[in-house]
């Protein structure tokens, strides 16, 4: 299963966190000239559906002021926001727009939509390289690591005899952007050993970017996407970043089918290496089984729960074992995965072409104990 499929940044925020939550998740495109006022109109908005929820003056106030206090950015995109009273827990960007804005005030906070819409790649790395040197940003959800490398060759011009070295200075030229590109690349190895991406972005002149590309060892060559924009004096525009977006949407599909495809492998065996429908998912979460949570549709469902966010059932009789009382009737797509990330389990939202027992599923660390 690739790891990187439905982790949530700051987990121990939301665990640690008392509610009421405010889980709250809409568009947030800024590419028309009109962006800000329409974000104060669905700031607005926000503030209603939340009040016609019950929510407490503090915890709209608290909303309110993240929307509109964020940085705008020219881009296409959704955003997802965590909140409490005490204040924000999670504000991510998302990579997809949501289909349609979605407001919660409940109990546990309401983290789907944020694996759904969010990135399968947690950390990258964008290259905008040229013949003198490279500009490199470690971007890791919402902060931004930025290095600038210039190499130490001179002349990177050649004279009027041509391009390919035909002149008098072709030869040093040649040579010294070859200087200054190998500069880049030890430079971009040091960081990828670093940070460790999961992928690295070049961008710039095509015959930079192959020379480069050869020079990087192959751990480093392997996580490489050379998108077909983009050069280093414009950097990561608009039209860089909507094909970073596309690429990272495409790995988030591609890593939501593999678990998929695990799962019916599984299945198909009966190896007791995977379980579907509430019980079996509540039974393999209580004892802390669950490596992968996979979630369709689970409509209005509800579940009881105990204090502990593991200790959930379909049935109260259940968690009497425990000796728990049931203290909560929880809704379904909220409890089970709040759950699963208190077990360190990877959320992985599944489309409705998966078809699964009351639209849950689970991939198993080790097979449930009997009874």
């Amino acid at each position: 299963m690739t790891a990187a499929v439905g982790r949530v940044r700051h987990v121990h925020r939301l665990l640690d966190a008392n509610g009421p939550f405010a889980s709250l998740y809409f568009d947030d495109s800024h590419d028309a000239p009109d962006a800000t006022s329409r974000l104060e109109v669905t700031c607005a908005d926000i503030v209603r559906d939340l009040e016609s929820l019950g929510a407490e003056a503090m915890l709209t106030s608290v909303v309110s002021a993240a929307i509109l206090s964020a940085r705008p950015r020219v881009r296409h995109g959704g955003r997802g926001l965590i909140a409490t009273v005490d204040g924000v827990l999670v504000d991510e960007d998302l990579v997809v727009p949501p289909p349609r804005r979605q407001v919660r005030v409940s109990e546990l906070p309401y983290v789907v939509p944020l694996v759904e819409h969010a990135s399968a790649v947690r950390t990258y790395v964008v290259a905008a390289i040229d013949h003198v040197g490279a500009d490199i940003g470690v971007h890791r959800g919402d902060s931004v690591h930025c290095e600038t490398v210039e190499g130490p060759g001179f002349p990177v011009h050649e004279n009027n005899a041509g391009i390919h070295g035909w002149g008098d200075n072709g030869h040093r030229v040649q040579e010294a952007i070859r200087k200054n590109v190998r500069a880049v690349a030890d430079a971009l190895t040091e960081i990828v050993d670093r940070h460790d991406p999961e992928v690295v972005f070049l961008i710039g002149q095509d015959r930079v970017r192959a020379q480069l590309a050869s020079m990087l060892p192959e751990r480093v060559r392997a996580r490489v996407v050379r998108p077909r924009v983009g050069a280093r004096h414009t950097g990561v525009d608009q039209v860089v970043r909507q094909a970073i977006d596309l690429e990272l949407g495409r790995r988030l599909v591609a890593a939501t089918d593999e678990v998929a495809e695990r799962f019916l492998r599984d299945a198909r065996r009966g190896s007791g290496g995977a379980v579907e429908g509430l019980a079996a998912v509540c039974k393999a979460l209580r004892e802390n089984a669950v490596s992968a949570l996979l979630l369709g549709d689970l409509a209005d469902a509800t579940v009881h729960g105990a204090d502990a966010a593991t200790l959930l059932a379909t049935d109260v009789d259940e968690l009497a074992a425990f000796g728990e009382p049931v203290t909560r009737t929880l809704r379904a797509d909220e409890a089970l995965p709040f759950a699963a990330l208190a077990g360190g389990a990877d959320l992985v939202p599944v489309g409705p072409d998966l078809l699964m027992l009351d639209g849950v599923a689970a991939l198993l660390r080790y097979e449930p104990l009997a009874g």
